[in-house]
């Protein structure tokens, strides 16, 4: 017998005693499978409930600089004044933000809704701006989201004139917005 042959018969001896059992071999493996795919959606699912653990840190303890008391819209029952309307004033520039130096108009809608339209030097952001109306008070969150970042609402005392509206500064953090608002002229646009 030559050697070649009998490797042959050597090998198909071992090939016929060896047989695996696929069945469970093939389970063990999808178990495997299923056991990281587990796994990972745990992971997924524990970051995004620390995730909203800290939004509900950073939002709700402080605000995001909004006071806690401010309602989101306007309390029309204790409202003495109805600001409602639409105003533009022109506004001086400042040494620490020149680019509020221009033409600004207001409009207060319903649902606490103020729309601002700036100059168009103004590079900041005023969108989804808010106010309310307590008695003669007007609070707002303009300039929120950039020159008054952090702080809290400015409050003012909100009085129609015949031409239009006055506002005083009552209480507010924020230079830029107690410029914008306080000193300007705040005419009524039909």
């Amino acid at each position: 017998m030559s050697v070649d042959e009998r490797l042959r018969i050597g090998l198909s001896r071992n090939a016929l005693s060896m047989t695996p059992d696929v069945d469970t071999l093939l389970e063990s493996a999808l178990a495997r499978r299923r056991r990281a795919r587990r796994a990972r959606w745990a992971g997924a699912a524990g970051g995004l409930a620390a995730a909203a653990c800290a939004l509900a840190v950073v939002v709700l303890p402080g605000g995001l600089g909004r006071d806690r008391g401010a309602p989101t819209v306007p309390a029309d029952a204790t409202a003495s004044v109805d600001v409602r309307g639409r105003y533009t004033g022109e506004v001086a520039a400042l040494p620490t933000a020149p680019s509020v130096a221009g033409r600004w108009v207001l409009e207060f809608r319903d649902a606490g809704v103020l729309v601002v339209t700036a100059p168009p030097a103004y590079p900041g952001v005023v969108s989804g701006v808010l106010y309310a109306v307590e008695g003669d008070e007007l609070r707002t969150d303009l300039f929120s989201q950039d020159l008054c970042s952090g702080l809290s609402l400015g409050r003012y005392a909100v009085a129609r004139t015949a031409t239009g509206l006055t506002l005083t500064e009552v209480d507010d953090p924020c230079a830029p917005r107690v410029a914008v608002l306080a000193p300007t002229a705040w005419d009524s646009v039909p």
